[in-house]
């Protein structure tokens, strides 16, 4: 019987070709192509260069949308600049995922050293659609991972706008301590935000919740124009034990009308998903809280309670400008916060005219609010 190298000799010149590697030039030249001039530049060139279509209509309109133009100023602190990655003064290679250990969360995270056990290997199988009398077996399988939480759940999703599960994990703070930490797609922020105005719920008073956004891989053309990608991850970890990963996402629809699938896994298969969760998160940024955020308003509000009239000016178009910024400002509380604002101060001005502020009680909703009512009289 012939040995390895023997075998290795006499098949000298007859293994396949290499498979074409992920990188492809004339594909690089198209998209840039396509950035520039539109999906008509992108046609032309194909033909041109009498190159096969590697792009689905779909994905050439949404490459198209977007793309977006060079930077007309410098860029924001935090994000390097391309020039300075390429800057030729600079020797150093520094990987898209580096080789150090991701930087600990802020919130803590549960300690597993490496290739420490985490429990039996099991795999659980959710479908949606369900059989039997669970129709919405993905959804529900996800809320009892939810509440079965002791420690941290940590959660990179592409779409979050089911306000089922968003309160699962509230109540997960508030009532079990549960540390919480969100990874959404930047794409979609903007729809979670809403989702959590629409509630009434202030992020900056969640003190065990940390939500960050995230993109997926950045592509530059030789002109600086930037294609950024969108995140496809969907998974949930579960007390560094347990993870959830599959097709569903977190909206209603999916909850309701889409199939899909999720996978529950435990065992030494949750390290590798431990380790990306961290290596996403020291990639990900900071969120504006200005749109979820009522502070400034709710200081506006302290100002005009307060106010001391002192001006010639007062009438009663000024007394409707304050209780119209004082509704502005307490309309996307009233219904989470409890709370009472004492405002007994009563201002005064000249004979003629004087304002007085008579805070009566309202009962609504199981809450009393201190409401200021402005009276003229002339």
């Amino acid at each position: 019987m012939a040995n390895p190298s023997q075998c290795l000799e006499e098949g000298a010149g007859r293994w396949p070709p290499r498979p074409p590697g992920p990188y492809s030039e004339a594909q690089r030249l198209a998209l840039e192509e396509l950035v520039a001039g539109g999906p008509e530049a992108l046609r032309a060139f194909l033909r041109r260069e009498q190159l096969p279509p590697f792009l689905s209509e779909p994905e050439v309109q949404a490459i198209a949308r977007s793309a977006l133009p060079p930077a007309a100023g410098p860029e924001p602190a935090g994000e390097p600049s391309l020039g300075a990655s390429l800057d030729a003064s600079s020797l150093t290679y520094f990987p898209e995922r580096s080789d150090l250990e991701p930087p600990a969360l802020e919130l803590g995270w549960p300690g597993f050293a490496s290739g420490a056990f985490r429990g039996l290997t099991r795999v659980e199988a959710h479908f949606q659609p369900g059989c039997g009398d669970s129709p919405y077996g993905c959804k529900e399988a996800v809320r009892r991972q939810i509440r079965s939480a002791r420690q941290m759940i940590a959660l990179v999703m592409d779409s979050f706008t089911d306000t089922d599960i968003f309160r699962d994990l509230l109540e997960a703070c508030s009532q079990r301590q549960v540390k919480v930490y969100i990874l959404l797609d930047q794409a979609s922020f903007s729809h979670f935000l809403k989702m959590c105005k629409d509630l009434g719920v202030d992020l900056e008073q969640e003190k065990l919740m940390r939500i960050r956004n995230i993109t997926g891989n950045t592509y530059y053309t030789r002109s600086g124009a930037k294609i950024v990608g969108k995140v496809r991850e969907k998974f949930m970890l579960i007390d560094g034990i347990r993870v959830i990963t599959g097709s569903y996402s977190f909206t209603w629809t999916d909850g309701k009308l889409n199939s899909s699938n999720i996978l529950i896994l435990s065992g030494p298969a949750v390290a590798h998903f431990d380790q990306e969760f961290r290596t996403l998160y020291a990639r990900s940024k900071p969120i504006n809280l200005k749109e979820s955020s009522s502070c400034k308003e709710r200081k506006m509000l302290d100002q005009v309670v307060r106010i001391t009239v002192a001006s010639r000016d007062l009438t009663r178009e000024n007394f409707l400008r304050m209780e119209f910024l004082y509704l502005r400002a307490f309309v996307g509380n009233l219904k989470r916060k409890r709370s009472w604002l004492h405002a007994s101060r009563e201002a005064v001005y000249v004979p003629n005219t004087a304002l007085h502020i008579s805070p009566p009680l309202t009962k609504r909703n199981g809450s009393l609010i201190m409401r200021p009512h402005w009276i003229v009289e002339r």
